[in-house]
């Protein structure tokens, strides 16, 4: 036997192999697409947001309707957002003032502060600005002599910078009386006490 000889095969102790890679090591250019099931999963959590925001969506709108769409008649106490009030609307007592959201509404038979007895409609698309908007629905609020013997003062409601690029364009006119209460509706003709 000579030195350095010691495979039977007289390769010298050398066995030619190929090299073994544990998988994630390199990137196999031969390496199958994924499976079906994983391109299902993708598609069907797409899907599952996009129904997500369409619900959402969908959700705000419908909120959003409720808030704005008119109140009719009032026959009971009941809590609503100032944006569904009409002319004849009785509200039990006012909110401080700034920014109008709900407010309690009662039938006008029932002791009340204040009742909306006009709307002013804006035209302008673009907002105009918080004084313009005022000063316009202040001169359009008028009290008659009626309300205003009887100790109404005249109080305007009308739409913020937000509201109206929700497309609020109504200014609300309400007889307020700032001391005790009253029963009965301007609007409807009736006889309006105080007290």
């Amino acid at each position: 036997m000579t030195a350095g000889t010691g495979s039977p095969d007289g390769t010298g102790g050398y066995y030619p192999q190929q090299a073994y890679y544990a998988p994630g090591w390199t990137a196999d250019p031969d390496r199958p697409p994924p499976p079906r099931r994983a391109r299902r999963l993708v598609l069907w959590s797409v899907a599952a947001v996009v129904l997500l925001a369409l619900v959402a969506t969908a959700v705000v709108a419908l909120r959003m309707r409720a808030e704005t769409s008119p109140l009719g008649d009032v026959s009971e106490a009941t809590t609503v957002h100032s944006r569904r009030l009409d002319v004849g609307h009785c509200v039990a007592r006012l909110p401080e003032d700034g920014d109008v959201g709900r407010v309690d509404v009662v039938p006008c038979a029932e002791p009340h502060v204040a009742e909306v007895v006009g709307i002013h409609r804006f035209r302008s698309d673009a907002w105009p600005g918080r004084q313009r908007v005022d000063a316009e629905a202040a001169a359009a609020c008028e009290m008659d002599s009626r309300q205003a013997d009887a100790g109404f003062r005249a109080v305007v409601w009308t739409p913020s910078e937000a509201s109206w690029g929700q497309d609020d364009r109504a200014g609300l006119c309400l007889a307020w009386l700032p001391d005790g209460e009253a029963r009965g509706s301007f609007a409807a003709g009736d006889e309006v006490t105080t007290g």
